[in-house]
Formats: C-alpha cells, sequence, structure tokens
C-alpha cells in the first residue's frame, strides 16, 4: 500500500485558506438566488471568499488586540492592518493557530448570510438604479425576477396546456434554468370549459395544494402588481 503523499506547509495555507470560501460559497447556493457558475467562476469566488473571511477575522483580532492587549509601541491603524493583512495572507510570524481558522469559518458563515441576503433583494443593482446605472437585477432569467419581486403578488393564474385554469397562491417554485418550470400552489381554484361552453370557464375542483410541471413554452403564468 502506497503511503498518503505529504503536505507541505504551502498546501495547507491554501487548504486553510480555501475551507472559510468553500463555507460561504455553500450557504450562497444553497440560500441565496441560484445561477449557473462555470469551474473558473466558482474557484475564484471560493478564493476570494476565503481572503475576506480571513481579513475580517483579522480585523476582529486587531479591535480585540488594540483594547485588550496593546503593544507597548503601536498605531490604532497599525495593529489593524498588520492583524487584517496578515491573516488575509496567511503569513502571520506567530503562525496561524486553530482557534483563527474557527474565526475565519465563522466568519464565512456570515458572510455567506449577508451575501445571500443582498443577492435575492438585489441591493447592489437597487442602489445602482437609482444611480440610473443598470436597470437589471441579480435574477438571471425572467422566471426568478417575476416569482422573487416585492412588487408582484404571489396570487397567480396558470393557464395550463391541458386546457385548465388553476388560481392560487404561490408556495415554491423550480429553480431558473430547470426544465420543466414547477410551481408549488396553494389554497387552489381549477377552472375548465363548460360543457354546454366552451368559452366559458367553471369551477370543477378546489384544492389545498397543487403541484404543476409547465412547459414554458405553452403555458402563461398571470401575476398581479402589488403597487
Amino acid at each position: 500500500m502506497e503511503p498518503l503523499p505529504k503536505i507541505d506547509e504551502t498546501g495547507l495555507k491554501i487548504l486553510f485558506l480555501l475551507l472559510p470560501g468553500i463555507i460561504t460559497l455553500l450557504i450562497v447556493k444553497s440560500i441565496g438566488p441560484k445561477r449557473p457558475r462555470t469551474d473558473l467562476e466558482t474557484g475564484l469566488q471560493i478564493f476570494i471568499y476565503g481572503i475576506v473571511s480571513y481579513a475580517l477575522a483579522g480585523l476582529v483580532e486587531g479591535l480585540y488586540t488594540w483594547f485588550f492587549a496593546r503593544p507597548p509601541i503601536a498605531t490604532f491603524l497599525g495593529v489593524l492592518a498588520s492583524n487584517t493583512i496578515g491573516l488575509a495572507t496567511l503569513s502571520l510570524p506567530t503562525g496561524l493557530s486553530a482557534g483563527q481558522i474557527v474565526s475565519a469559518s465563522a466568519v464565512a458563515i456570515a458572510l455567506g448570510v449577508v451575501l445571500s441576503y443582498l443577492a435575492t433583494h438585489s441591493v447592489a443593482h437597487n442602489i445602482l438604479r437609482v444611480w440610473h446605472m443598470t436597470s437589471r437585477t441579480s435574477e438571471n432569467d425572467i422566471w426568478g425576477f417575476a416569482l422573487n419581486s416585492p412588487n408582484i403578488d404571489s396570487w397567480v393564474t396558470v393557464r395550463h396546456e391541458n386546457g385548465k385554469v388553476y388560481q392560487g397562491w404561490v408556495r415554491a417554485y423550480s429553480d431558473p434554468g430547470d426544465e420543466p418550470r414547477e410551481l408549488l400552489l396553494a389554497d387552489v381554484k381549477i377552472f375548465a370549459p363548460a360543457k354546454d361552453n366552451p368559452d366559458e370557464l367553471v369551477v370543477v375542483d378546489t384544492l389545498p395544494v397543487v403541484y404543476l410541471g409547465l412547459d414554458r413554452n405553452n403555458v402563461i403564468v398571470e401575476m398581479l402588481d402589488t403597487k
């Protein structure tokens, strides 16, 4: 049996640097808007999230050092810069401790939650729209934009390709890009053409929950504006 390959100090630093980034990315992908990412984008995000997590952990450590263990000859900005940059680049003179790894991982969790919130509510895009710098949102297609928009009511009318019409509250929907598109409706009224008058719709059923698989080329979803 061949021995496992040894990991040198540089390899360990890279591993520890990537760990908080992986945590942040997993949270963003789990609770934030779903969008496709290339391998390059994923790798860059993990790397950047890791650096930011360690930098923020270093900033907190610098504040603690200044207020509770102030060096005899030091300035406030010097202490903050030393801890922030040193931890972000994993080049501390005393080496990286287990506590610092745990701190960076905890920061990574908070960072993931914050980034997910900002992306879900298109905070950055909303600010840029106020400045007339963009008209885009964080959603990457109209399906996600319409169902996640605070300006559109979650009461919908779905004109299905089977000839029936469904009215109800949207309780869940599939990720953008998934096919077929999926909707989970609650408090649903189902309409169908009347037998004696096909142009007239009549209620044929009322159900607490209905799952719909939709072909976006053959379905119409009507929504109400909340404004």
